[in-house]
C-alpha cells in the first residue's frame, strides 16, 4: 500500500547526507575529553560540527551548546537563566505565551513553585502574539521573555525580529533608570531573550542577530537529523548555568559525554537545511496549498484552524472537520496509508483538546476535530491529493451526524 508521511512537526527522517554522515563517525568512538589519538580524533569531530552549526545560524562556535534534544535544550535555556537570577535577587518575572510547546510551559511551571512570576500571554486567532501585549507585560522585574519562532500544531511564524526590537528598548529605557538609580538589585537584573525554534530551520532562514534573540533552541529529529541530539545558541554574555552536573563538559553548560555521530549527523542536517530553505519553501507551499484545496473540494465544510498562509510555515495544515473526532481520524488515516497527527507527539494522551487550538478559542466540539498535516520536504502534489482522498474515506465512514 502507498503510504504518505505526513508527521514532520514531530520527527523527520534522516536526510541521506545525515545518515552518511552519522554511519562515517559510528567508527569515531573515542571520548572527546581524552588526551589520546582516539579522544582527539573525536574532539575535532565534535568541534567542526559545532563550528558547522555556528556557521548555519550566524553564530560564533563558542555560543553553541549540544543537548540530548530540543526539550533539553529549552529546560536549560529557562532554568540555566532564571535560577541564577532568582537565586541573587530572589522572585523575578518572566513572559510567555499561551501556545509555547509544553517544555518552554512546564519548566516556567516549575519555577513558579521556585518564586517565579509568570505571566503567559494570550494569542489572536491565527496565534499570533501581540507585540502590544509584550511591552505591557514587561517589568522591572523581568529577567526572560520566551516566545516560539513556529508553533508545531498550526504553524504561525510569531514576529521575533519585531519582538527583540521591543525588548531593546526596553533594556534601553532599564539602563537609563539604573544609571541614575541607588538599588543595586535594580541594576543588576537582565533582560533575555528566547525562542524556541525547533521547528523553523527547513522553513526559516535563521540568523540569530537578525533574529535578535539571546538564545535559541534547535532538534535534531525536526530538520531531517537523527533523535537524541539538540543545540541551544547561548548569546556571549548570557549568564545561565547549567541544568545537569557531572563532568563539565559542554564548556561547564552540559555535563556527559557528548555523543560525536548524533552531533555530526546534527549539524549537516542543519546545514543542509538552511542551505536549500528558500527552495523548501517555495515547492512546499504549493503542495500544502493544493492540499488544502483538494481537501475543501471533497469536504467544503473544512475550516483552516490557525493562520493564513502567509504567516504559516509552508508544510503546515491544521484543520478541523466538523463532526469528525480527530484521534478516531487519524487511526483511521493511518489504515489509509496516511500518517498524520492531532497535535505535538510530546502532548499526545490527555483527554482534553490541544492547549494550543483551545488558545487561538476556537469552540470546544471543533478543538477536538483538529488534524494537523505536517509535510516533509520531499512531499508532492500527488502526495497532497492523496491524503484528501484518504480523508475523504475517513469521514464518510467515522462522521457523526
Amino acid at each position: 500500500m502507498k503510504r504518505v508521511y505526513a508527521d514532520a512537526a514531530a520527527c523527520t527522517p534522516l536526510s541521506p547526507a545525515a545518515r552518511a554522515e552519522l554511519v562515517r563517525l559510528l567508527d569515531v568512538y573515542g571520548n572527546a575529553g581524552g588526551l589520546h589519538s582516539e579522544a582527539v580524533e573525536a574532539k575535532e569531530a565534535l568541534e567542526s560540527a559545532r563550528s558547522a552549526v555556528a556557521l548555519a545560524i550566524g553564530a560564533h562556535a563558542d555560543e553553541v551548546v549540544f543537548t540530548a534534544s530540543g526539550t533539553e535544550a529549552n529546560n536549560l535555556a529557562l532554568a540555566g537563566v532564571l535560577r541564577v537570577v532568582m537565586q541573587k535577587h530572589g522572585p523575578v518575572h518572566a513572559v510567555t505565551s499561551a501556545i509555547e510547546h509544553t517544555s518552554v510551559l512546564e519548566p516556567l511551571f516549575a519555577l513558579e513553585k521556585e518564586g517565579l512570576t509568570l505571566t503567559i500571554l494570550k494569542v489572536d486567532s491565527e496565534g499570533l502574539v501581540s507585540l502590544k501585549d509584550i511591552a505591557a507585560a514587561i517589568t522591572d522585574k523581568t529577567v526572560l521573555v520566551s516566545i516560539q519562532l513556529v508553533n508545531s500544531e498550526v504553524g504561525t511564524i510569531e514576529p521575533i525580529h519585531e519582538i527583540a526590537k521591543e525588548i531593546r528598548r526596553d533594556r534601553s529605557q532599564r539602563s537609563d533608570l539604573n544609571s541614575g538609580s541607588s538599588r543595586s538589585d535594580l541594576k543588576s537584573l537582565p533582560l533575555y531573550f528566547h525562542t524556541d525554534a525547533s521547528q523553523a530551520p527547513l522553513w526559516l532562514p535563521l540568523k540569530v542577530e537578525k533574529l535578535g534573540v539571546d538564545l535559541l533552541t534547535l532538534d535534531a529529529q525536526k530538520i531531517m537529523g537523527p533523535k537524541g541530539v539538540g543545540a541551544l545558541f547561548v548569546k556571549r554574555g548570557t549568564t545561565i548555568e547549567p541544568q545537569i552536573l557531572g563532568g563539565g563538559q559542554e564548556s561547564g553548560l552540559r555535563s556527559g559525554t557528548p555523543n560525536t555521530p548524533l552531533v555530526g549527523a546534527f549539524a549537516v542536517a542543519l546545514s543542509e537545511a538552511q542551505t536549500n530553505v528558500t527552495h523548501a519553501v517555495n515547492k512546499l507551499a504549493d503542495v500544502r496549498d493544493y492540499c488544502f484545496a483538494e481537501i475543501k473540494k471533497l469536504l467544503p465544510d473544512v475550516l483552516l484552524n490557525g493562520p493564513a498562509f502567509e504567516n504559516r510555515i509552508a508544510n503546515n495544515v491544521n484543520i478541523s472537520i466538523p463532526k469528525l473526532d480527530a484521534q478516531m481520524a487519524v487511526i483511521a488515516l493511518n489504515v489509509e496509508g496516511v500518517a498524520a497527527s492531532t497535535r505535538s507527539a510530546c502532548d499526545v494522551g490527555g483527554e482534553e483538546p490541544s492547549h494550543v487550538i483551545q488558545a487561538l478559542g476556537i469552540a470546544k466540539e471543533l478543538a477536538g476535530t483538529a488534524i494537523r498535516i505536517t509535510f516533509l520536504p520531499t512531499a508532492t502534489k500527488a502526495d497532497a491529493a492523496f491524503i484528501a482522498q484518504a480523508l475523504l474515506k475517513v469521514a464518510q465512514k467515522y462522521r457523526n451526524g
